[in-house]
Order: C-alpha cells, then structure tokens, then sequence
C-alpha cells in the first residue's frame, strides 16, 4: 500500500529507528536534526584511540529490538561485571543493591493512593542505610528527584524490567555510535534522506497535510509531507522553541506533567589502567557518588543523577575533576595526593547536557498522579501528527536506548497502518 511522504523532526535513535522502518517499507522520508551529528543523546567520541561515551552507554537487560539492530549492524556486546560494592568507612563492601532496592519497591502498594518515592519510604519501616541506599539508587539511576517521582510508576518500571533482565548490562563493543552510524546507512540505502544542522521551528499541519520550516545554512526551508514524527525530549517540546499551528494544547500538557532530570558524567581518561574491571562503586555522600570502570580502555566514569546532578551544574570542569579525583582517590587508590592521578591522566571528558540547547537535561521521569502521561504523549493527533521517544514508552521504563528505538518503530508502524487514501 502506498503511503505520502513523512517528515521526522528529531535524529536521535528514536527518529532513526522510525525513519528506518518507513525507508524499508517504501515511504519517502525525511529526518531533520538540530545538531550538526546524528544520535541525540547518544554521543561517541574517540580520543587517542579510545571510546568515550558523552551520553548513553549501556544496553540494559534483553530488548529484542535492541538486541536485533545491534546483531543487524553486525557489532557486538560485552557484559559489565554484575558487582557491585559500597564505600564505607573507607573500605569497599560488597553489595547487594539491585536485590534490596527490588525488594522495597516491590512493597509499592499499586491500589492505595499514588506518592513520591520519599513519601513511600517514610512509611516503611526500614533502617536508614536500606531507606539511602534506595532514595540514592532512584535519584541516580533515574536521574529523579525522589520527591517528585511516582512510586506507582517506578513499581511498574520494575516489573517491567524484571521480564527483560533489566539488572543485567552490557555495552556496544564498537560504541553505541556506532548503531547510528548503521541506521544512517541503512536509512539511505532505502532512500531516505537525513539532514543534520536544520533547526525546526514551525510545523503547520491539517489532517494529511504538514509543513515543517526549519532554519538550515542561515536559510529558512520548508519540507512537506502527508505525516510527521515528532521525537523531541519533553523539555524542548514543552518549550517555544518549535511551534505547532494549530496548537497541541494536550501535547503541552503532557508534556509539562512530565519530569526531565539532570545528570552529570564525568569521564577519565589515564594513562594505563591501574585497576581490574568492576561493575559498580558507590560512594555515598561523594558529589559524585556512582563509578564504574570500561574495559573498552583505560577510563573511569562518575555519574551523579537527580538531586546530585542538580548540585553540579553550575560547577567548572575544573571543580568536577577535582571532586572526581578526590572521591577516586578514596575508593581505588589509597588516598593518594590527587596531584599525581592527575600526572596519569591523558584527558578528563564532561558534556553539559542542561545547557545542550536541544536536549536540555538528562531524560524523563513520571511524577506523581502521572501514569497516563506518556500514553497521552504518545497519541497521534488526526492521523498526521505521530510522537516517540523516550518519553513516550508504554511501561514506565522512561530514558532508556530501547524504550526510545521501540517508540520510533511504533510511531513508524502507526503510519504504515494509516491507507494513503
């Protein structure tokens, strides 16, 4: 069946995966993206010969469709070592994080009223390192304040990972760049065309009808098509930065419902690695509390997310270094003067994606009372306008690479169902 033109506002893996799925089936398409790279919030680098992820890193649990494109670009993964240990008193202990914060939040009950994370473990009686361990857990992984987000929805979140094995992790050997790279290939292959540094300000539309105009080479532009795919973060949705006419009064809503968390990450690069490859550390009440090494090459990585992050993002790089140093220097080098970790470094890679115009923060999360908010999201509006992204999933797992490649091939399919007459 024969289908219009689509435009697909968004080239982050989202758009990438939609546009795929529509060039495979015959339908003229095109991506426009911001940036001057294709990816959105994955972002791969290489430095002296060495992978360095800005944005997303890990393939989290078994989503076949992610599993697939990975198999189909014909690259490959390699697991992260499943431990993970806790500074305390100055001494790494084992723990057994992804088990407790699975047990208490499986106490979430879903028919009382729906509250915050902080609001449910005050009712639970838990000591405080349990209660911490948890609301730090939320806050990082989450990139939530513990305050805002839905405990319904993080139970739902949690059985919804359980059934894809969402403890376990793993990385794309080649680096998540390298997905984009083959849908970017494969997206011309079949026709499609991708267009970087076009900056979307205007969609028109009527049913069957759209108009995008977009700033590109200090021009304005304008590309048509019978649909549209809209796979912008909520942020810059909720935002003027891209007017809708006639308006999305609903879209705005649900998107203004929904949370959009920070995080910040900081990645060392040494010299040589003086350390074996291990899972996860974290280091409570650290400004950077989680670690992780990559045995991709000789980097260590700190994450603050949530409330953590939100700290941060008025600090220098300098001032991150040096927090990151000193809380290294506790967990894996005996308290070395940082002075000479800092001899050992070849560089230290931040990327500030609160002041990323286009992205504006980390990822979402559901707040309180916010169940059907990416349902709402997601709906299509007349038959022509579409929406995906991370945002958009249906089983709360919200910010994560599969839940964005699922929403695009979703919103994709939506269209293929739609007769071209």
């Amino acid at each position: 069946m024969k289908h219009g033109p689509a435009v697909i506002i968004g080239g982050g893996i989202s758009g990438l995966s939609a546009a795929l799925e529509l060039a495979r089936n015959d339908v003229p398409t095109t991506v426009l993206e911001a940036k001057d790279r294709f990816g959105g919030r994955i972002h791969t680098i290489h430095h002296d010969g060495v992978l360095i992820e800005l944005g997303a890193e890990f393939v989290h649990g078994r989503s076949k469709l992610l599993l697939k494109a990975i198999e189909e670009a014909k690259l490959s993964t390699q697991a992260v070592p499943a431990t993970n240990r806790v500074l305390e008193n100055g001494e790494l202990q084992d723990s057994n994080m992804w088990e407790i914060v699975a047990d208490v939040l499986k106490r979430v009950n879903i028919r009382s009223p729906d509250c915050s994370i902080d609001a449910f473990l005050a009712e639970q009686p838990l000591d405080d390192h349990t209660r911490n361990l948890v609301r730090n857990f939320i806050s990082g992984f989450d990139a939530a304040n513990p305050g805002r987000i839905s405990a319904h929805a993080r139970l739902r979140a949690e059985y919804s990972g359980e059934q894809m094995a969402m403890d376990q992790q793993m990385r794309v050997t080649e680096g998540y760049g390298a997905l984009v790279e083959y849908f970017l290939r494969e997206i011309q292959t079949h026709g499609g065309r991708v267009i970087s540094g076009a900056n979307v300000r205007h969609v028109r539309w009527k049913r069957g009808k759209v108009e995008v105009l977009a700033e590109l080479q200090a021009r304005h532009q304008v590309f048509r098509g019978q649909v549209a795919i809209i796979t912008l973060p909520v942020s810059v949705l909720r935002s003027s930065h891209v007017a809708f006419e006639p308006s999305l009064p609903d879209k705005n809503e649900a998107a203004t419902g929904l949370e959009f968390g920070n995080v910040v990450k900081v990645i060392f690069q040494f010299r040589k690695s003086a350390w074996d490859d291990f899972g996860f550390i974290q280091a409570p009440g650290a400004p950077i509390p989680t670690w992780w090494s990559d045995a991709r090459g000789p980097t260590l990585i700190g994450w603050a997310g949530g409330l953590y992050a939100d700290a941060l993002l008025e600090c220098s790089d300098d001032d991150l270094c040096t927090m990151g140093l000193e809380t290294l220097s506790k967990m894996l080098f005996n308290g070395a003067p940082i002075s000479g970790l800092r001899q050992q470094l070849v560089a230290a890679h931040y990327f500030n994606w609160a002041q990323d115009p286009e992205v504006r923060g980390a990822y979402s999360y559901i707040p309180v009372n916010g169940m059907d908010l990416p349902k709402l999201l997601a709906a299509p509006v007349a038959g022509t306008l579409f929406f995906a992204g991370e945002a958009t999933v249906t089983d709360a797992q919200t910010g994560t690479v599969f839940g964005a490649l699922e929403t695009g091939r979703r919103a994709a399919r939506e269209i293929l169902a739609i007769s071209d007459g």
